[in-house]
């Protein structure tokens, strides 16, 4: 068998988990509607499971180096992920019909490829999902204020939030709700999200908890303080997000006017840019600018991620 057979037969027994793997999850969240149907008072998902916590730390390296948190609930299912990464693999297997490098270099690419995908899109999601929590805190602090100062303990505070508040503070919050069942103390409840979740402004709250609830005082006005604070926090990021909306544009615009320029230089005249892909040199040159080009919008990234973090 031949490397590019074999490599062909890896591709295709990925795809093929993947699919699996999406009916396994589309079999188990059928079963679970029937559950919730059955028990509407339950909540399996936000229970602790040790086993799964046992099949978890298994993976950790394989976690670290996917870029994967299983702490936290995803907008795309994992095996959607991994479907990516596969076609990104294949992409660059399918571009190098064009121009023609050694094999073992393509599947090094290849691979990169594919992990750079799969950490991408994970890393976004997590992004996403730390930018939805640290949106909605405003609200949840002020919802546990109003509750404080109605006479309901915190732990009655964190029930209505895990009712009322939208996904994905609900969510978090119901986790909340279980360890509290367990006998766990609200402060370190609250310190595990920030644990889990790396939102600096849930560190906050659960010092703001832990030094109000063993020293005594009005925990409803350092609540009320705090909430003001996380919300001109909140201003204040949405503000720099706006005035970095020019450089997001101009970077990629940066990253797309090499393929429309070379579209047009094509249209212009063909032989110019068949070059590139029949001449070994160009096939170097080409791959050259294109990583220049992907190592170039990641670095402006980065700089503005750096620059306008709180």
């Amino acid at each position: 068998m031949t490397l590019e057979s074999l490599i062909a037969v890896v591709l295709v027994l990925l795809l093929c988990a993947t699919i699996t793997s999406l009916w396994l999850d589309a079999r188990q969240r059928r079963i679970n509607r029937q559950v919730a149907v059955a028990l509407p008072a339950s909540h399996p998902d936000s229970l602790p499971s040790i086993r799964r916590l046992e099949a978890r730390s298994r993976w950790v390296t394989l976690q670290r180096l996917a870029n994967f948190n299983p702490e936290i609930t995803y907008a795309w299912h994992p095996a959607y992920v991994l479907l990516a990464g596969t076609v990104g693999a294949a992409a660059v297997f399918y571009a190098n019909q064009l121009l023609g490098f050694a094999i073992g270099e393509v599947a090094l690419a290849a691979a990169l490829v594919a992990l750079l995908v799969v950490r991408g899109l994970f890393g976004w999601q997590q992004r996403r999902f730390a930018n939805e929590l640290f949106r909605q805190l405003p609200d949840a602090i002020q919802l546990v204020t109003s509750t404080v100062r109605s006479g309901l303990p915190v732990n009655e505070a964190f029930r209505t939030i895990a009712r009322e508040m939208p996904e994905p503070t609900a969510g978090q919050f119901a986790i909340v709700c279980s360890e509290l069942n367990l006998g766990r103390s609200p402060e370190e409840a609250v310190e595990a999200i920030y644990r889990r979740t790396l939102v600096p402004e849930y560190a906050m709250f659960a010092v703001t908890l832990a030094v109000q609830l063993k020293s005594g005082g009005s925990l409803a006005e350092t609540l009320s303080t705090l909430g003001e604070t996380v919300s001109q926090r909140v201003a204040l990021a949405a503000r720099a997000k706006a005035l970095a909306g020019e450089v997001i544009f101009s970077s990629r615009a940066l990253s797309c006017a090499p393929v429309i320029v070379g579209g047009l230089l094509y249209m212009a005249n063909p032989q110019s840019i068949d070059l590139l892909f029949s001449d070994p040199t160009g096939n170097k040159l080409l791959a050259y600018a294109i990583g220049s080009v992907i190592v170039g919008h990641f670095v402006i990234q980065w700089m503005i991620k750096r620059e306008t973090a709180l």
